[in-house]
């Protein structure tokens, strides 16, 4: 069969760089006839040539390059170490008391309650969960590093896209394009600054290392290459479910790109680079079900069919950003299209329907197009298929971004065959105009990270019907110092009106209320009760919302604490432990209600059973030091008092407290009190 024109000019450019038979795989012609074409150009091509002298890898990194993309990188995320945590990574990770201990990292692979801090959220990604325990071991919650990890993470599955395409490809240019495309996209930001994101960037190394793995399987029928894509594919798992997409991801690379350069047995195929997968998928579902004791999801936050109908409009929007990332967005609303027709869903799914037939029908000529429409429909599957709670999220898009720059790098390639000079070199500027574009993107983009009130500013105003980004703006005007109190409580009022079913906006009300309570307690006692039994109304409305948020029940509890009415502040704590058992701090605010109502017993027990959940409150420690010396145990109450100095030894404050407590200690000593 003849060679087309447009091979034959490809070849032409690759034969100084690369071998005949290298050449000839890639394009995936016949080597002789690939050679008789290039004689009729004029080249000089001596010898026979066959398959089996075909070498892999095509072509070779260069470590100047490598470096380059290391330092773009570096400058595109240059102004996001000052950034901080945000959203989720508050209940995953800095009220997250099982990642401050490396000796939890065994309980990571056996309780997914270790994920998160709330109670029934549970995942199982221990090795995601190991990485935030080495983390906090290496500067406890020091946001800096915390993006640091992140972006080296990034960088290294930057550089291992240049090397794979290189040793797949043979082609530098198209290797480096890809990769900076997927470096400097600012669709990627979120991924990279939103530090619970890790778990997308992760999975997406070895999802990568798999996926190359199994070509070089494959081009060398090497066992070790095959055993180490499968337990990439598996580790992957252990970091996110997402990993499962790697199984799909190959079998396109291998009948559009590799099946033609290295035909064998079918059976064979499949047996040796297939059925290993499908191991590894079963074994994992074996394990998920043991620690999470469902396969998929327990409860599901909308019906698959309704799922699938607005994720067809989702995948529309992730196009457009892959192509135009403008008008970005950290928390986009979540709206459910019902209707095919009212909603466009059926619009939608013509569109992509369409775009997919285009694919199909020049795959051969093209086959990158088709490609990249695979690559970006597998990629984003696990979310089309499973409803989630967040209907639409721009890490999704990571390893689409991916696609895209082998698209981009594919065609600009393409057309360089067929242009003249001229406009070789305008096409250069344009690709570099874009990457300079993506590059200021990111770097603005970059800033909206820096802290929750540009954060959730940003956000509002793309999302202005969405009660969580606006009772989250308002937690920022919370927490600025000083606190806007008034302009949070008007935030927390306007989440509620928008969304009655949101806890949160209610629970944050009663917050506002206890401070104002605190603020003025001291000058006016009465005003200050009237505004905890107004918060004790909003955390009862959040309660009636959720009954199951431990929390609310807590932080009651310590509002009924100030009345001194300990009953109740009893039972609210009680409520809160019951919800989450391993609610520390309510053991710990259970010491001091005992304490009050002199049941000194009863008050070192909770104080103990809190410092066995978390033992590094120094303030904990203190209150057991408290009860013991109470109880007369003088020796006991100095030792729980000196743990606690050792906790922080440098904090001048602990140090006085400590001070004060071992004179007072010495003044009991010498007049015990009477029982």
């Amino acid at each position: 069969m003849a060679i087309s024109r447009n091979k034959v000019k490809q070849a032409k450019r690759l034969y100084r760089e690369m071998g005949l038979e290298a050449i000839s795989a890639l394009l995936g012609v016949d080597a002789e006839e690939l050679a008789e074409a290039l004689r009729k150009e004029g080249l000089e091509i001596s010898g026979r040539v066959t398959k089996e002298s075909v070498r892999f890898p095509f072509g070779k990194a260069r470590w100047l390059i490598l470096v380059f993309l290391a330092g773009v990188v570096l400058l595109a995320y240059s102004n996001s170490y000052n950034n901080v945590f945000h959203y989720d990574d508050y209940h995953s990770l800095t009220e997250n008391i099982h990642i401050r201990k490396l000796s939890n990292i065994p309980k990571f692979f056996k309780d997914p309650q270790t994920f998160s801090s709330k109670i029934g959220v549970k995942m199982v990604r221990p090795i995601l969960l190991t990485t935030f325990a080495l983390n906090y071991a290496w500067t406890e919650y020091r946001a800096w590093s915390w993006i640091l990890v992140n972006i080296l993470i990034h960088l290294l599955n930057v550089l291992m896209v240049y090397v794979f395409l290189v040793h797949l490809t043979g082609r530098q240019k198209f290797a480096v394009i890809a990769s900076l495309v997927f470096a400097l996209h600012p669709v990627n930001t979120e991924t990279v600054n939103y530090i619970n994101c890790r778990s997308s960037l992760l999975v997406s190394t070895f999802m990568l290392v798999s996926i190359y793995a199994f070509a070089r399987a494959i081009f060398q029928k090497n066992w070790v290459w095959q055993l180490v894509s499968v337990i990439c594919f598996g580790l992957g798992f252990l970091v996110k479910e997402e990993a499962i997409v790697v199984l799909a991801l190959v079998l396109v690379l291998d009948v559009l790109f590799f099946w033609k350069k290295t035909r064998g047995d079918i059976f064979n195929r499949v047996m040796i680079h297939y059925a290993p997968y499908l191991g590894v998928i079963i074994i994992y579902f074996i394990y998920r079900n043991w620690a999470l004791r469902y396969l998929i999801q327990d409860v599901s936050p909308r019906p698959l069919l309704l799922n699938l109908q607005t994720q067809t409009r989702c995948l529309v929007h992730y196009l457009n950003l892959l192509i135009m990332p403008i008008h970005q967005n950290t928390s986009y609303e979540n709206i459910e299209y019902e209707s095919l027709i009212g909603d466009k869903v059926l619009l939608a799914g013509l569109y992509l329907s369409a775009l997919l037939g285009v694919g199909l029908y020049f795959w051969k000529k093209y086959p990158l197009l088709i490609f990249f429409l695979l690559w970006f429909f597998i990629t984003l599957a696990p979310t089309t298929v499973v409803p989630l709670n967040a209907i639409m999220n721009e890490h999704r898009l990571y390893l689409p971004s991916l696609g895209l720059g082998l698209l981009v790098s594919g065609a600009l390639e393409s057309l360089d065959a067929r242009l003249s000079d001229f406009r070789r070199d305008l096409a250069g500027i344009c690709l570099l105009f874009i990457f300079l574009a993506f590059s200021v993107l990111s770097l603005n983009r970059n800033r909206v990270w820096i802290g929750d009130m540009d954060l959730w500013r940003d956000a509002i105003k793309k999302s202005p019907r969405k009660a969580q980004v606006i009772s989250d703006l308002g937690n920022a005007y919370f927490r600025k110092e000083p606190s806007d109190l008034n302009r949070a409580e008007q935030l927390y009022k306007w989440a509620v009106m928008v969304d009655p079913s949101y806890f949160k906006a209610y629970h944050n009300l009663a917050i506002v209320n206890f401070r104002r309570g605190d603020e003025i307690a001291i000058k006016d006692q009465a005003k200050a009760e009237e505004f905890y039994r107004t918060a004790i109304g909003y955390f009862q409305q959040a309660i009636e919302v959720s009954a199951v948020n431990p929390d609310s029940w807590n932080d009651m509890g310590t509002t009924y604490f100030k009345l001194k009415d300990y009953e109740n502040a009893e039972r609210c704590y009680l409520k809160a432990i019951q919800i989450n058992p391993l609610a520390y701090k309510s053991y710990a605010s259970l010491c001091y209600v005992y304490a009050q109502q002199k049941r000194f017993s009863e008050a070192e027990d909770a104080c103990t059973r809190s410092l066995q959940i978390y033992d590094k409150d120094p303030l904990i420690w203190f209150g057991l030091g408290q009860v013991q010396a109470q109880q007369g145990k003088y020796d006991e109450a100095l030792r729980s008092a000196s743990q606690a100095l050792e906790l922080a030894p440098e904090n001048e404050a602990l140090k006085k407290l400590y001070n004060q407590f071992y004179d007072l200690v010495q003044r009991l000593k010498a007049s015990p009190p009477a029982h």
